[in-house]
């Protein structure tokens, strides 16, 4: 079963709770351009957080937008994932 897709998430402006929707799209902009098509979810400004799921249902990517026409900005790593620091020592260097 393919569980993949993207998940948006956005702020609802009439009672301003938390929404979500989920898109079943080839990629995240496509997603986004098929979320600001949608009549209950189109007409409104509103912050949009898009996460990518895998075939299996893994959260691999995010993004956040400050507006739904804005540019997606990519965040690190998954929730709850430690950030790991590369120090000098470990990289490799070319002449």
């Amino acid at each position: 079963m393919d569980m993949g897709g993207f998940k948006i998430y956005y702020r609802e402006p009439i009672l301003g709770g938390n929404r979500q929707s989920f898109h079943k799209t080839s990629t995240m902009l496509n997603a986004v351009a098929e979320f600001n098509t949608l009549e209950a979810t189109s007409g409104f400004d509103t912050p949009l957080r898009i996460e990518r799921y895998d075939t299996f249902g893994n959260h691999t990517d995010t993004w956040t937008m400050d507006g739904r026409y804005d540019v997606p900005r990519a965040k690190n790593g998954h929730p709850g994932e430690p950030y790991r620091r590369r120090n000098r020592r470990n990289q490799r260097w070319s002449r």
